[in-house]
């Protein structure tokens, strides 16, 4: 009899996991709140329930026995996989991250006490006051901050500050997205933003694999290995990583890692999700170092024997997601044939139809497509992979501006 595993979330970051666990034999129950969700359609079973739903979830999970669960690339339902890992005694990432996963101040407390290298720190509730935080924030001249609720995932409720006059606005948004109430205010670390995707097992990191980064108002749009960083940076985020692992107790399974080097080079952790990253990562990972990080991490998270091996380094590649700047509809697509031609992708999607209406890039879910490119190094593939968009986006047609229900339609 096969077995029943469960992914949480049906979108189209869920897909892989979706495949893999269906590819390893096993009957995939997927839950999402969305019944026209894409995953709906590859799932042997599907509930409508929300993954942020504690006892809904659980209560599916019971009803499947399933052997497992997991989420990709959705920060939000890691607490609730990890929930429902640990009240059915199944395999788990960690002893009581439930709680943790969803709180980064509390995160930030366990980093602290482990010395591991990140931003300086405060809480935010309703009750703060404002006026006193400010005095103390910028008590020794200009500084900037970043406001971000704390509990929050992606960029949601996030805003950069360097004057008192805008901490209370920007801790508004961060409370009207945060639902525990609750808002942290770190150190603004000038530099450039790096990111890495750990995995562990039974509390060995076995994998830390860096990456770099393009970014696009706060949100990831492209990564590329290997990274630009000397041999000595990649060591000592590696090591900063597995500090990190430890303080939280996060001893099985993958994780995604945000940093940032400042202008003395030095490393600073921002952010850590207890699951695989989004926008192409593990699929980076496994065509640069050979590694299958979906294929373990169901295999983890179901309860089987994972082999590790060692990463087979291949060539260097970039991978950027597909996103508009501004609100358009799609009249039609002009053919793109002669770009796959002259920059051979390695991999490439385009999911948008005629008539579809296009949001401006404000989450990572405003992504529409994305492309694969090797190079001769890194950042000759991330160049090959923004010029191959540039080009795409100038076959992709859209409607002249109008006014629909009163409200201006505008073009890309």
């Amino acid at each position: 009899m096969k077995k029943n595993f469960m992914v949480l979330g049906g979108g189209a970051g869920q897909l892989a996991g979706i495949i893999k666990a269906k590819e390893l034999g096993m009957n995939v129950v997927v839950v999402d709140r969305d019944p026209a969700c894409v995953g709906a359609l590859y799932a042997d079973f599907f509930e409508q329930v929300d993954t942020v739903d504690f006892a809904a979830v659980e209560q599916v999970a019971r009803h499947y026995n399933v052997v497992g669960s997991m989420t990709m690339s959705n920060d939000v339902a890691v607490p609730t996989s990890c929930y429902v890992n640990e009240k059915l005694g199944l395999p788990m990432q960690g002893k009581g991250l439930t709680e943790l996963m969803t709180d980064k101040y509390q995160m930030r407390k366990r980093y602290a006490a482990h010395h591991v290298s990140s931003p300086g720190f405060y809480e935010v509730t309703k009750e703060t006051s404002l006026t006193a935080l400010a005095t103390r924030l910028w008590g020794d001249g200009p500084c900037a901050y970043i406001v971000k609720p704390s509990d929050g995932s992606g960029s949601r409720g996030i805003t950069k500050i360097t004057a008192s006059r805008q901490l209370r606005e920007a801790v508004l948004k961060a409370l009207d997205s945060s639902r525990s109430g609750r808002v942290i205010v770190e150190a603004f670390i000038e530099g450039l933003e790096v990111g890495a995707v750990g995995f562990c097992v039974n509390g060995r990191m076995e994998y830390c694999f860096v990456h770099n980064d393009k970014v696009t108002n706060m949100i990831p749009v492209g990564h590329s290995f290997p990274s630009f960083l000397t041999d000595e940076q990649v060591a000592i985020i590696q090591t900063e990583t597995a500090k990190a692992f430890k303080s939280l107790g996060l001893d099985n399974g993958p994780s995604n890692i945000d940093f940032i080097i400042d202008e003395k080079g030095v490393p600073y952790l921002i952010e850590i999700g207890a699951r695989i990253p989004a926008t192409r990562v593990p699929e980076l990972v496994e065509a640069y170092a050979g590694i299958d990080l979906v294929k373990l991490t169901v295999q983890l998270a179901a309860g089987e024997a994972v082999v590790c091996p060692k990463p087979d380094w291949k060539q260097p590649v970039a991978a950027e997601m597909l996103n508009f700047s501004e609100d358009c509809i799609v009249d039609h697509i002009e053919s793109y044939e002669d770009l796959i031609q002259a920059y051979a992708p390695v991999d490439f999607d385009l999911h948008i139809q005629p008539g579809e209406k296009i949001s401006k890039l404000t989450s990572g879910r405003n992504h529409y497509g994305h492309v694969t490119i090797t190079g001769a190094d890194a950042r000759e593939a991330e160049v090959k992979c923004e010029a191959f968009l540039t080009e795409l986006k100038k076959r992709i047609v859209f409607e002249e501006l109008t006014v629909k229900d009163g409200a201006d339609v505008p073009l890309c």
